[in-house]
């Protein structure tokens, strides 16, 4: 388990790579905060509006209505966003959004990346994690965290835990701003979240914790 108290690991810079609005609070909301409290700057880019449709064509989720609830998010954490035009379920490896990326490295000095499991169920998160590894290669950090929690063929295994007992309740009010999801899934996330950073945070040693996997990570 690698050592991430405060006298140790500083993250001054951290640009979340996301598939959906919703990805950050879900996958790292609390560390995105405790980023923030502690004097760090954090962008997001999402690579979707978060607008996508069922099989027979029911609306799930409105683009502009998610936008709106991110915006809300993201004041309330304490970051800034940029939201790209794909499709959800339909994000494709582009080297023009590789390049996009690169753009926000050099824009805000990212000392670190935090982006999807790689190996995730969903196939957006895959892809996304992808286009983020390949614009990574003057970043020293890249952290993959877990947006599923359904099981694909690996099991995701952190290594890195933040410690998010002061900021999980703001990371759940976070998570509350996006409306049209929590009358969807709201009880599975708040459960989910309640379960996972406990869990997390007995592993850690701590109340609470989210949990990250290391692609790279250089001190």
């Amino acid at each position: 388990m690698i050592d991430v108290r405060p006298d140790r690991v500083i993250i001054k810079n951290l640009l979340f790579i996301g598939a959906h609005p919703d990805d950050l609070e879900v996958m790292a909301g609390g560390t995105v905060r405790r980023v923030i409290e502690q004097g760090g700057r954090v962008h997001a880019l999402t690579m979707t509006k978060g607008a996508w449709k069922g099989p027979d064509g029911t609306t799930f989720r409105d683009g502009d209505i998610a936008v709106k609830e991110a915006k809300r998010a993201s004041e309330l954490l304490g970051y800034s966003v940029e939201h790209l035009n794909e499709s959800v379920l339909g994000v494709q490896y582009k080297d023009s959004i590789v390049k996009t990326i690169l753009g926000w490295v050099e824009k805000i000095h990212a000392d670190t990346i935090l982006c999807p499991w790689i190996e995730d169920l969903q196939m957006d998160h895959q892809v996304t994690a992808k286009m983020a590894v390949a614009a990574s290669r003057k970043v020293p950090r890249i952290l993959m965290a877990q947006a599923s929690w359904h099981l694909g063929t690996k099991i995701f295994s952190p290594n890195v835990f933040f410690d998010i007992t002061r900021t999980f309740n703001r990371k759940m009010a976070a998570l509350a701003c996006y409306d049209s999801e929590m009358k969807r899934v709201g009880d599975q996330w708040r459960n989910y979240h309640d379960a996972l950073t406990r869990y997390y945070g007995l592993i850690a040693g701590v109340e609470r914790a989210e949990g990250f996997l290391s692609y790279k990570f250089c001190m």
